[in-house]
């Protein structure tokens, strides 16, 4: 009977432990509660160990989720994106990111081949919402190393050259933390020849792929292309802001 009985009292202590709501705020922290009403701009909440006692208010720009016993979750990553902004509507506002970036050369022209690069970009505009952010870029790739193809002998030579690229760029971000999303980017524009054996006019440019945004970090994988020649994979590490 003595071992009946605890074991009964095991399980009913599981059963209330289990049956707590949990709020997790934007700073990690963690408050045992029962939630009693979630508000406009506030949640209303008691303490888990004190369910007779006061009735707790939080903003709800201050809370990153909260999670109820049984596993469902309201999230309010939108809400967090308001309080960077209070002015715009639906959670846009301003970012910016500067990246610097090492590009392998994967391309060959008839009289060129272009090997490694050293990449440096800037892009700005509006997070729209947590899922798409488009803003304007402008980039310096320079060249430093080149091999000329010239009777079928290839020549050899250490030279410097830049290119410079304006683009437009567009995120799709999929967040899953409260400062953390993965993103699939897109670049839209031109590159312009500013010095060296490359500064002969302009090439469309583009460039794709995905990334990595935690809390002020952003790293990327590119597949670049600015003409025929001119491709590369780049590897970007940088801040956003």
């Amino acid at each position: 009977m003595k071992k009946l009985l605890c074991t009964f009292g095991f399980v009913a202590l599981c059963g209330m432990v289990s049956a707590q709501d949990i709020i997790l705020t934007k700073d990690d922290t963690e408050i045992q509660a029962k939630v009693l009403k979630i508000g406009k701009n506030e949640i209303e909440y008691k303490r888990w160990n004190n369910l007779e006692g006061p009735t707790y208010t939080i903003p709800i720009n201050d809370v990153f989720h909260i999670k109820y016993p049984n596993g469902s979750k309201d999230s309010f990553y939108v809400n967090l994106s308001q309080s960077k902004s209070s002015s715009h509507k639906n959670g846009s506002h301003y970012q910016g990111e500067i990246t610097i970036g090492y590009g392998l050369g994967v391309g060959l022209a008839s009289n060129l081949v272009n090997l490694d690069r050293v990449v440096f970009e800037t892009v700005h505009g509006v997070r729209i919402n947590p899922y798409l952010f488009t803003g304007i870029g402008v980039g310096f790739n320079y060249f430093y190393e080149q091999v000329e193809y010239m009777h079928h002998e290839y020549l050899t030579r250490t030279e410097g050259g830049g290119v410079m690229p304006v683009f437009v760029n567009f995120k799709g971000c999929y967040p899953f933390g409260r400062n953390t999303s993965v993103y699939l980017s897109l670049d839209l524009g031109a590159a312009v020849g500013v010095y060296g054996y490359y500064d002969t006019g302009s090439e469309f440019y583009t460039s794709v792929g995905p990334g990595l945004i935690s809390g002020a970090g952003n790293f990327s994988i590119r597949f670049q292309y600015m003409g025929t020649g001119m491709n590369a994979i780049l590897f970007r590490l940088g801040v956003t802001f």
